[in-house]
């Protein structure tokens, strides 16, 4: 995986998903973390969600591998008086040494052969009764022609049948396929077919 691209998109001035958080974060993080939490945003672009993540009072790490992205999240928590801790990092590749009390991913998205890599990291780096709380486009985005952003590859979305297989039933708090209209700058705008998750790892 290459950052080149991701770099080019976020080199204007502007942020290509807003300012904003990502509306399904901003309402389902109260219910679930408290303030004080340590939490992780895995391809946090240009730091939209992190940055609001620790203006509720989180401690928070953002990961991406775009250097640019990581540069104007910075910016964005410096303008917003907070602090993120910023990990520029390949999550096919990344071998953390720690733990965080949440994972957070909003349209993290992957090819079909990398994405085992990415569940697997995330048991790894959840602590015991932590929380997945994630947003992706499902492939109905693609196949059905809703205009709001997401690969061009409908392979590359994420199905409920898919995180069904790769973690456990009895953690799941929620799991649904939606149809948000998103707000989310130029690159997320209209109407999406997307699938939402809130999982728990367990004590053990």
């Amino acid at each position: 995986m290459h950052p080149e691209r991701w770099n080019q998109r976020f080199a204007s001035p502007d942020f290509f998903y807003g300012t904003a958080p990502n509306a399904f974060i901003a309402e389902t993080i109260p219910r679930y973390l408290r303030p004080g939490a340590e939490v992780i945003e895995l391809g946090a672009g240009e730091g939209r969600n992190a940055v609001w993540l620790a203006r509720q009072g989180f401690c928070v790490t953002a990961l991406d591998y775009a250097e640019i992205g990581l540069e104007k999240t910075r910016q964005l928590a410096t303008q917003a008086g907070v602090t993120v801790d910023t990990v520029q990092a390949d999550v096919t590749r990344w071998q953390p040494d720690r733990t965080w009390d949440a994972v957070v991913i909003t349209f993290l998205h992957l090819p079909p052969e990398a994405r085992p890599i990415l569940y697997a990291l995330v048991h790894r780096i959840l602590r015991p009764k932590g929380y997945l709380i994630a947003e992706w486009f499902r492939p109905e985005q693609r196949i059905e022609g809703y205009p709001s952003g997401g690969p061009p590859d409908p392979t590359w979305m994420v199905t409920a049948d898919e995180l069904r297989q790769h973690f456990a039933p009895e953690g799941f708090h929620l799991l649904e396929n939606a149809t948000p209209v998103l707000h989310e700058g130029p690159g997320h705008q209209g109407p999406a077919a997307t699938v939402r998750l809130v999982w728990q790892q367990r004590m053990d």
